[in-house]
């Protein structure tokens, strides 16, 4: 066993050397090898070619024996074809691979209907590769599965190809027409390549696929069994198209439907439905009789093809397909022949299949000649062939329509006819007929529309209404809402049921019975009635007498009032309860305002006495008097004012709750009020530091007492929530156009949570313990500050307390205190 082995590995090894020295003896005589310098496609030509009739040659016989049995192949490398053959065909082509054009490519075989196709590369053939069995460096075909083929409409597959002088061996066996139009593709190019025409046979197929559902759909809705022939002629083709143009291996990675014969059975199948069309379509009975059985024997003829077909093998196939061709031959000839007959015979229809089998005889002839190899094998050979059933198809589609329109006009021609004759045999008693009839259908459509609209107006009431016989008072209809309201169920069925029963008080149902006697209509009577549970309810009733089939009736129209009567109490019992507290909250604001005027009279009083009572002393008072007593003289004063200041807080606020707040503007100095206002906060305080910095302001307008009291309330919670000694800071400066205020404290600040509620009226923080205060103060200064158009808010100081900001506008008339002072 090993010396058998050595042996063969020496044999083998002459063998590569042979094959070698063969290659290179042949490569001066063989013809101009194929350049590949980096262009987007390469065409392959200079083929050389070999036949192997009994599919027994291999790789080795290339590289070996069989090497020097290779003849140009001229027509090849000129796009023809071979014709159809059972041979397996050997091709031979010479690369020359410079540097810039090396690398991945796509072999491509633009034909979508191929057996197999493999090829080997003399760049992977080395050592050992040169045997038998050496694998090809690429398989594309209907009948092969590759790993590196493309899954792409055309046979594609990616390849290396590395710089020099290559040599590439090609063998092809198919049952189609042997053409081999190969090319080298940069992976790009091919596919920018191959996504446009993919959009344009999409869109050619999808016209014959509408074309043939379109079809089917109108055979449905006629219905038509020309019209199904030729839908199912149509989707037939569109499937021979499809497996043409290799949609179907690109959609599905395959052939739709019956693998690689799929071609030839779509074919087939659109004859037979053709022939079938043709039969039904065309009045052959009457004008070409004799084309019944010629269409007939090659459809039976293709049937039985069909069902063989999968049976044969290679060999006897290629034999098969020109016969299935010459069938369809037959059904074209006859058919053209059966429709010129017809045309001449009259039928205008046949005009337009004559147009179609021209076109299906032009594609059949322009695929006869390529596949003959008389023309070239090139896209518009191959697919104007694929394409001419599309054009056929509309043809038919448009005879299908001119018969259509003469069938309609056929029948209005009878009609015509039919209802003259009538009319000339029967026109008086037809007249009367038509009139009655007439008339009777007018009066019943009348009273049935004015019934169903009665019905739908009823039913869409959004009351109840009732509908009850005027001797017994029996409940005749009822409407949705009415059988909801008095029978619980809106889709109750109606039972015999006195209407009477639905009034709480009998006596109710009297009275309204003798206002529609007298009045002929009851509107809008407020009446308490029951359902059929017995709760009761308050309604608005209308009564009204109408004709129901041809007897007196009442119609009761009920509209539920007990919520508006269930409101209208709780409105009347809020109203007293609101009377009831305005009355009580006016009392007490009068009380409220005698109280603060005694108040204010009685403060008043005392305070003034003391006023005149600190100026009579200073006036008595020696100029060399003690500068202590002189200073307690005016912080006496000081406070007298301040006091007076309170009061008069207090009448404000009730002012602002009465008849509302009223400006008495003046000219306002605001720096002397500032320091008025520290002046007196010190006075009141003097355990507290008041710094005051007020800078030089013009006067403006406004209402002095009012700023007055303001600004008063944030120096007093200043002191009162400052710790003590803790001073206080009081500031006005001007901000562009306004007039800005600082009141700075050292207590606690104002919590967060809390800012937005600190103006609201009688509103306190929570954790101001025992500080006293009416929750009055912020409330009067921010109705202050806003009367004047200005604003006033609180933030946390950076160093501790709180920081209050007035800011108020600057009026134009005032703006300066020269002119202010002589405006006054």
């Amino acid at each position: 066993m090993t010396g058998r082995s050595g042996l063969r590995g020496f044999r083998m090894g002459w063998c590569g050397v042979l094959a070698a020295l063969l290659l290179l003896a042949a490569g001066a005589a063989r013809a101009e090898a194929v350049r590949i310098d980096g262009g987007d496609r390469v065409a392959l030509s200079s083929f050389a070619l070999l036949r192997d009739p009994g599919h027994t040659l291999t790789i080795a016989d290339m590289l070996g024996r069989e090497a020097g049995r290779f003849e140009p192949a001229p027509r090849l490398a000129e796009g023809h074809s071979l014709g159809f053959t059972a041979d397996a065909v050997w091709l031979r082509v010479d690369l020359t691979v410079s540097p810039k054009g090396a690398g991945r490519y796509f072999l491509t075989f633009d034909i979508p209907n191929f057996d197999r196709l493999e090829a080997w590369g003399s760049w992977t053939l080395t050592g050992e590769d040169g045997r038998e069995d050496a694998p090809p460096l690429l398989r594309l075909g209907d009948r092969v599965i590759d790993d590196q083929a493309m899954p792409t409409r055309v046979h594609a597959a990616g390849i290396d190809l590395p710089a020099g002088q290559h040599r590439l061996w090609l063998r092809a066996v198919s049952t189609s027409s042997m053409a081999l139009p190969i090319d080298l593709w940069r992976p790009g190019a091919f596919w920018a390549s191959e996504q446009a025409k993919v959009q344009i046979h999409t869109m050619l197929t999808a016209v014959i696929v509408l074309l043939g559902l379109g079809a089917l759909l109108l055979a449905v809705a006629l219905p038509s069994l020309p019209m199904a022939l030729y839908a199912g002629s149509a989707l037939a083709t569109s499937g021979h198209v499809v497996a043409m143009n290799g949609l179907d291996v690109l959609l599905w990675g395959g052939h739709f439907f019956f693998g690689d014969i799929s071609s030839i059975v779509w074919l087939v199948g659109a004859g037979i439905l053709g022939a079938g069309f043709l039969l039904t379509a065309l009045p052959l009975r009457r004008h070409a009789r004799w084309a019944v059985p010629v269409l007939a024997i090659p459809a039976l003829l293709g049937a039985g093809l069909l069902a063989g077909y999968p049976f044969l093998d290679g060999y006897t196939r290629p034999v098969v397909i020109p016969f299935a061709t010459n069938l369809m031959l037959v059904v074209l000839v006859a058919g053209m022949a059966a429709s010129v007959q017809c045309r001449l015979a009259g039928d205008r229809p046949a005009l337009y299949m004559i147009f179609g089998w021209l076109a299906l005889a032009g594609g059949n002839l322009l695929a006869g000649l390529r596949n003959a190899g008389i023309l070239p094998w090139t896209d518009l050979t191959y697919y104007l062939p694929a394409y001419a059933p599309m054009v056929e198809m509309l043809f038919f589609g448009a005879m299908l329509a001119a018969q259509l329109r003469q069938l309609r006009v056929e029948k209005a021609r009878t009609q015509q006819a039919l209802v003259e004759a009538l009319r000339r045999n029967e026109a008086e008693l037809a007249q009367r007929v038509a009139e009655r009839t007439t008339a009777l259908d007018r009066a019943n459509a009348v009273l049935h529309d004015r019934e169903t609209q009665l019905r739908a107006i009823l039913e869409a009431a959004p009351f109840p209404i009732l509908l009850s016989d005027a001797a017994g008072s029996m409940m005749l209809y009822a409407n949705r809402r009415a059988r909801a309201q008095f029978l619980g169920d809106p889709d109750a069925a109606l039972t015999p049921r006195p209407a009477a029963g639905f009034f709480c008080d009998p006596s109710d149902r009297t009275r309204l019975l003798a206002r529609l006697e007298r009045d002929g209509v009851v509107e809008n009577a407020e009446i308490e009635l029951q359902d059929i549970a017995g709760r009761r309810f308050w309604a608005l009733t209308s009564m009204a007498v109408v004709a129901h089939e041809g007897q007196p009736a009442r119609l009761v129209a009920v509209n539920d009032i007990s919520r508006r009567r269930q409101l209208e109490q709780e409105l009347t019992k809020a109203k007293e309860m609101a009377e009831t507290v305005a009355g009580l909250e006016r009392a007490a604001r009068a009380t409220q305002r005698q109280f603060l005027a005694m108040i204010s009279h009685e403060f008043r009083t005392p305070l003034t006495v003391i006023g005149m009572a600190v100026q009579n002393l200073g006036l008595d008072a020696d100029d060399a008097a003690d500068a202590a007593t002189q200073d307690r003289l005016a912080r006496i004063g000081r406070a007298v004012r301040y006091m007076n200041g309170m009061i008069d807080a207090c009448l404000l606020d009730d002012r602002i709750d009465g008849a509302g707040l009223v400006l008495r503007t003046g000219v306002l100095d605001l720096a002397a009020l500032v320091r008025e206002v520290a002046d007196a906060t010190q006075a009141a305080s003097p355990r507290h530091p008041v710094a005051v910095r007020a800078g030089d302001l013009p006067t403006t307008a406004g209402d002095a007492p009012l700023i007055s009291i303001a600004l008063s309330n944030l120096m007093e919670n200043a002191v009162k929530y400052s710790p003590p000694g803790g001073a206080v800071e009081l500031t006005l400066e001007r901000d562009g156009e306004d007039a800005v205020m600082t009141v700075v404290d050292q207590g606690k600040g104002v919590p967060e949570a809390e800012r937005d509620h600190i103006f609201e009226k009688y509103y306190r923080c929570v954790d101001t313990g025992g500080v006293p205060g009416a929750g009055l103060g912020l409330y009067l200064t921010r109705s202050i500050v806003t009367a004047h158009g200005g604003t006033v808010e609180v933030r946390d100081r950076a160093g501790g307390g709180a920081l209050f900001v007035i800011r108020l506008p600057l009026q134009g008339a005032f703006a300066s205190g020269d002119d202010a002072r002589e405006a006054a």
